[in-house]
C-alpha cells in the first residue's frame, strides 16, 4: 500500500487513494472502488451505533472500516482495560483458564470467592515438571483478610502474568504470519503486505473486545452459581471471541481463515503455557 493509498476498500480490501470527493460544502459522493465496483467504505455515512452492531455481528467490512477508514487513536485505552479485565478474571479464578488450571491441578478450593472445578470422568495425569506450578496456583486464606496489601500485591503479580502472557500471544501471531506471508508474498509478486505494530495493537484491541462478554458472569456469577454454568458460559465466550479473532486477523494480514484458524491456536497454546509457568514464579519471587 502506498502514501497515496492509505484507504481500503471495506468489501474487497483493495486500497484506495479517498473515500469520497467533495463538489461543494454539502454535497460529496463516495468513492467507488475500482476493484469489486462497489462503494469504498459505506460506513462513513452510518451512525456509529450501526456500526457497533456490525462489529458484534463479526463483519469484516466493519472490521475494516475501523481498521483502516478510521483514527483508531483509543485503542491503547481499550487495550489497558482488557487486560485488566482479564487479568481480574484469573486473579478471582473466575474465567475459562482459571477454570482449566483448578480442574488439571485439582484445586478445590483457593482464598477467592469462586473457585471453580469440574469433576471429569477420567483421571489427569500432571506432568512431574508441572507440580510444583500447580501448587503456585493454590493460595492461602489470608485469614480476616484484613492484610490489603497481600491482596494488592497479588493482583499486580497476575498482572505481569497476564500482560506477559499476552504480548507473547501478539508476537507469535505477528511472527508466524510473517512467516507465512513471505510464502504469500513470493506467491503474489512483490506486493507489500507488512503490518505495522501500532496496527496490529489496533487489531489486538478491536478483536479483544470480544471478551466484555465475560462480564456477566463476573458481575452477577456468585457462591451457588454451578460450576457447569460457569463452564458453559465462557466456553461460549471463549468460542465467539476465538472466531472474532479469526476475522479480523484474516482482515489485517489477508491470510486464508485455515491459516489463521492454525497460527492462533498456536499463539494461543503459547499464552496460556506462558501464563501458567509465569504466575507461580512471580508469586514465589515476590514473596
Amino acid at each position: 500500500m502506498t502514501a497515496n493509498n492509505k484507504y481500503k476498500c471495506v468489501n474487497c480490501g483493495e486500497p484506495c487513494s479517498a473515500l469520497y470527493r467533495t463538489y461543494g460544502p454539502s454535497v460529496l459522493k463516495l468513492t467507488k472502488c475500482v476493484a469489486c465496483k462497489g462503494i469504498v467504505d459505506k460506513y462513513i455515512e452510518y451512525d456509529p451505533v450501526i456500526v457497533m452492531i456490525d462489529l458484534v455481528l463479526m463483519s469484516k467490512e466493519a472490521q475494516r472500516h475501523i481498521l483502516y477508514n478510521t483514527d483508531f487513536k483509543t485503542f491503547w485505552k481499550l487495550f489497558i482495560i482488557l487486560v485488566m479485565l482479564e487479568t481480574y478474571a484469573v486473579w478471582r479464578s473466575d474465567s475459562l483458564f482459571s477454570i482449566a488450571v483448578n480442574t488439571i491441578c485439582d484445586i478445590k478450593s483457593s482464598y477467592t470467592i469462586n473457585s471453580t472445578n469440574i469433576n471429569l470422568p477420567i483421571n489427569l495425569s500432571v506432568p512431574e515438571s508441572w507440580r510444583n506450578n500447580c501448587r503456585g496456583w493454590v493460595q492461602d486464606s489470608k485469614g480476616d483478610d484484613s492484610d490489603l496489601f497481600i491482596w494488592e500485591k497479588d493482583f499486580y503479580v497476575q498482572f505481569i502474568s497476564t500482560f506477559s502472557g499476552i504480548m507473547i500471544f501478539i508476537t507469535t501471531v505477528h511472527v508466524l504470519m510473517n512467516v507465512l506471508q513471505s510464502f504469500a508474498t513470493n506467491n503474489r509478486g512483490n506486493q507489500n503486505f507488512s503490518v505495522s505494530s501500532k496496527r496490529l495493537l489496533q487489531a489486538f484491541s478491536l478483536a479483544n473486545m470480544s471478551t466484555l462478554f465475560a462480564l456477566p458472569m463476573l458481575v452477577w456469577g456468585n457462591t451457588d452459581t454451578p460450576p457447569e454454568t460457569r463452564l458453559v458460559h465462557y466456553l461460549l465466550v471463549f468460542v465467539y471471541s476465538f472466531i472474532v479473532f479469526c476475522n479480523v486477523f484474516t482482515v489485517l494480514y489477508e491470510s486464508p481463515m485455515l491459516i489463521t484458524i492454525l497460527v492462533l491456536i498456536a499463539s494461543n497454546s503459547v499464552k496460556h503455557y506462558t501464563t501458567f509457568h509465569m504466575t507461580p514464579f512471580l508469586r514465589g519471587f515476590v514473596t
